[in-house]
């Protein structure tokens, strides 16, 4: 296996493999550093023979808190609309690559999975939650939409989807389940036990098996258009970068820093 920064890959037991981000200091956030390394992840459990199943979690105290935000260029450095536009569609190509892999993936999420990481865990087949998991898009609020919606509105619906985006706000686990956007919940400390005990049932079943069972199920979204509502979806985040609301807030961010402009912008939606 080849060896990673940003993140661990390992084999658990025969036919299981798991993958841990690991920036627990940032819980987790997703450095293109990462992002590049979870490309090599993923061709490296693609490509062995001996994988079925792949779990993938994050260490420390969350899952992921999405995207790790870099330093914004500052206007006139290079930044246009077409670069824009070409890095949320290789954003989008690459999560569309997970959803497409033909073996089952698990995210076993713990704390907080936000923004970009909704994405991650949205496209895997199959998400285990601990009771403390909390899922949303509060960058909506001053950043813009997500590049692919994080199949919400396939997996919860529009209603629920808008509900969520429109405001920011945090999804507990146990609303989560009730709308399907998770498949079980789990107290925290029994959470990767019960992961990797459905990791095992899933393991048992062969894998020729296990590709078509994905692969017929996936084609379904195929038919029902869901790679054009992610590449659309892109194209709409482009086009929110260009807003005042995006602009101004990517200046505060300069400014102030990260966190003060973070701190700024959640302040309206802090519950008295």
């Amino acid at each position: 296996m080849a060896s990673y920064e940003t993140l661990t890959y390992e084999k658990v037991e025969d036919r299981i493999f798991r993958l841990t981000l690991n920036r627990p200091e940032k819980l987790n956030a997703m450095s293109q550093k990462l992002l590049r390394e979870l490309d090599g992840v993923m061709e490296e459990f693609e490509g062995e023979p001996t994988a079925s199943v792949l779990i993938v979690r994050g260490a420390g105290r969350a899952f992921c808190a999405g995207y790790d935000l870099q330093p914004t260029q500052q206007p006139g450095s290079g930044f246009t609309v077409h670069n824009d536009r070409t890095n949320l569609h290789k954003m989008v190509d690459r999560w569309q690559r997970l959803w497409a892999l033909p073996k089952p993936i698990i995210a076993q999420v713990h704390g907080y999975c936000l923004a970009g990481a909704t994405e991650l865990a949205g496209h895997c087949d199959i998400v285990f939650a601990s009771e403390d998991a909390q899922f949303g898009h509060p960058a909506g609020r001053a950043l813009g939409i997500l590049p692919t919606l994080s199949m919400w509105p396939i997996l919860i619906g529009p209603r629920k989807t808008k509900e969520y985006f429109f405001t920011g706000d945090l999804m507990s686990a146990k609303e989560a389940l009730e709308c399907h956007l998770v498949n079980r919940v789990f107290p925290k400390d029994q959470l990767e036990a019960e992961t990797l005990a459905y990791a095992r049932r899933v393991a048992m079943v062969p894998l020729d098996l296990l590709a078509l069972h994905k692969a017929s199920i996936n084609r379904w979204l195929d038919v029902m258009g869901y790679r054009a509502l992610e590449q659309s979806s892109a194209d709409l985040d482009c086009i929110a970068h260009q807003t005042e609301t995006v602009k101004n807030w990517m200046k505060a961010s300069r400014e102030k820093g990260l966190k003060a402009a973070l701190t700024e912008r959640d302040r309206p939606f802090t519950r008295k």
